[in-house]
């Protein structure tokens, strides 16, 4: 009759609470190798931590692209060049076509003269009237911006990746 009346105190037992004890089964911790509740405590608050570093996504900062401009500015340099730009879905089909249209421009303007405004018929057909150095900047930027968001892109990717890989080792799969 004794025994039924005696605590786990009595025989040297952990004195732990069930929210403890339930929150150290919930991570994987035995409850019967903790001997204090503090110990208990800075077992959680370690393990809790290296969960949240593992299921902590890294940071990119975004890229420093306003999409708004960078399609407006793409679409008038496809219309200056006969350029259809709104069929092209590729970024790098979309750069190349732009390119070739601003090279072939260029190296017409450089056939006629120096001139700050020159006309050229291109290959499209189109007659561009412009600058050619404006033009060759224009593109430039409009292809820097495109690979600052591809890059950007592509680490997001590679960085939910590894996140994926992490999680699945934690997990064991």
């Amino acid at each position: 009759n004794m025994m039924y009346n005696v605590s786990p105190i009595h025989f040297g037992g952990p004195t732990l609470s069930d929210e403890i004890i339930r929150k150290l089964k919930a991570l994987g911790i035995d409850p019967n190798t903790v001997k204090s509740e503090e110990e208990a405590r800075a077992l959680i608050a370690q393990a809790e931590k290296e969960q949240s570093k593992q299921t902590t996504q890294p940071q990119v900062p975004a890229p420093n692209v306003d999409l708004k401009k960078l399609d407006n500015d793409i679409k008038d340099l496809g219309d200056k060049l006969g350029i259809n730009v709104d069929l092209i879905k590729d970024p790098k089909e979309l750069k190349d076509k732009l390119d070739a249209g601003v090279k072939e421009f260029v190296k017409g303007a450089a056939a006629q003269s120096n001139v700050a405004d020159t006309t050229v018929k291109l290959s499209t057909g189109t007659e561009v009237k412009g600058n050619s150095q404006q033009m060759q900047a224009d593109f430039n930027s409009i292809k820097d911006r495109i690979d600052e968001l591809e890059n950007y892109k592509k680490t997001m990717f590679s960085g939910q990746d590894m996140l994926a890989a992490m999680n699945r080792m934690s997990f064991g799969i």
